[in-house]
């Protein structure tokens, strides 16, 4: 490579840099200005009760639709719409530096029998996707993504889940198209986070299939919730890893006996939820099996039957303020069972303020996958800290931390543990919106050395229509 070459390299990666500055730059006024005009919404420079004080009061952006949409849901039929978008990029680190746009529309729709048609205890909920933009992961080379919410293709059909609650709605059985995400393997303070903790322990679906986000597989579950602290979830799920192709756009409803199945299992116990509880806090325990044969990682022509992995969750506010009036819908509540959030569709992204009071909550996660010959991160550790109500008169902003460490197994070469630092903050603009600041350090991308560490700096919006 000549002198002239590599100065003209130079002189690209300099006027990059500057480029995604300047983007960043951006990015922060334009948050800086919506979080203050949102803190100012309900004070003297926005009169109270004006239409732009109803407009940002109200649950979803585009309202009531005069009077049609509550109508509608009275008589068993609820839509909805949300649209979330991640911009990010990294300055420094990586493979090479980039700067993407990556955003995800949810449009679901959800049926209740016993106000349509009564037939008691029956729901129907159906959901479809399209995804956009491009994944940051794919420039900086790492395994842990810094979008979450990406999605690779672009329309998906998702899920197709057919509800039956019995027993005093203490037992909930679901089938059709479901997620494995929306219940398994999550927490509800994930949410917080922009990078790869968002949804659900991400090591699982890179050793065995775990349909979650926007992949929905045939299947069934059964729920039993005995009381408001104890839950137990099972569920089976057709293993076709075809279904994750994008180009078949989730519309692959074929269904053969053949294919090898996904069975998981959750148990978690719950206390202290309501308002005159003391400090919120939670425990999970599940564990999954696969029956498909997986191929040996350090060499594919051998294969083995079955593999199997473990995972704890547990959460507990240390500190606790007072608890701000809710102001989401009544099946998000602390008090909503199983039985009352199944007849709405799932969505990834909560818009919303979670129904939990002001303070600090500690949270930690164990993944276990023991069999290392087959399985390609062996164990996820990670850990977090999620404030809400940290800045004054901000009562439904959080803040959140966390930090993500996966092991890989010793059967890949040149690979031994990717670690992940994330700090954000969540303004919550309005119960149908929030804008999330973002940053995030990448250590050892994808386990290797030879990828420096890698700065990434970003933001989230979502907006519930």
């Amino acid at each position: 490579m000549t002198q002239k070459t590599k100065a003209q390299i130079k002189i690209k990666e300099r006027h990059f840099k500057r480029q995604v500055a300047a983007l960043f730059c951006v990015i922060s006024l334009i948050l800086a200005a919506a979080s203050v005009y949102a803190a100012t919404a309900e004070s003297a420079c926005v009169p109270q009760n004006s239409w732009f004080d109803s407009w940002l009061g109200q649950r979803t952006l585009t309202g009531n639709w005069g009077g049609l949409r509550s109508s509608l849901a009275d008589k068993g039929v609820t839509l909805s719409a949300n649209f979330t978008t991640d911009i990010a990029g990294n300055p420094s680190g990586g493979s090479r530096q980039g700067a993407t746009y990556a955003g995800f529309l949810q449009v679901a729709a959800a049926l209740d029998f016993e106000k349509l048609v009564s037939l008691e205890g029956w729901a129907l909920t159906l959901s479809n996707y399209v995804a956009s933009g491009r994944n940051l992961s794919n420039e900086i080379g790492n395994f842990y993504g810094v979008q979450e919410i990406y999605a690779p293709g672009d329309y998906y059909s998702g899920e197709l889940d057919l509800s039956l609650t019995l027993a005093e709605e203490r037992v909930v059985l679901e089938f059709g198209r479901l997620f494995a995400g929306d219940v398994f393997a999550t927490s509800p303070l994930w949410q917080y986070y922009v990078s790869a903790i968002n949804s659900n322990i991400i090591s699982m679906s890179g050793n065995v299939f775990f349909p979650h986000f926007q992949v929905a597989a045939w299947g069934a579950r059964a729920t039993y919730e005995p009381d408001k602290q104890w839950q137990f979830v099972a569920g089976v799920y057709d293993a076709n890893p075809k279904i994750k192709d994008p180009g078949r756009h989730g519309l692959d409803f074929s269904f053969n006996t053949d294919h090898d199945c996904l069975a998981v299992g959750q148990l978690t116990y719950k206390h202290d939820q309501g308002k005159e509880g003391g400090l919120p806090g939670s425990a999970t325990f599940g564990g999954y099996y696969e029956s498909s044969k997986f191929s040996y990682l350090a060499d594919p022509t051998r294969t083995r039957r079955g593999n199997y992995g473990l995972y704890f969750i547990i959460d507990q506010m240390i500190y606790r303020g007072d608890w701000p009036e809710f102001t989401g819908p009544a099946h998000l509540s602390s008090q909503a069972g199983y039985s009352e959030r199944v007849k709405y569709p799932y969505y990834p992204r909560i818009t919303a303020a979670a129904d939990r009071p002001k303070g600090l909550t500690a949270w930690w996660s164990t993944y276990l996958a023991p069999q290392e010959k087959i399985n390609a991160q062996t164990y996820q550790l990670a850990a977090g800290l999620v404030y809400q109500g940290l800045v004054p008169n901000r009562d439904r902003d959080v803040t959140a931390f966390c930090v993500i460490y996966g092991n890989f197994s010793d059967d890949l070469a040149g690979q031994d543990a990717e670690t992940v630092l994330e700090l954000n903050h969540r303004f919550q603009v309005s119960p149908w919106c929030y804008i999330t600041p973002d940053i995030q350090y990448v250590f050892n991308p994808d386990g290797r050395h030879n990828i420096d560490n890698a700065l990434v700096l970003g933001a989230e919006a979502s907006f519930s229509f």
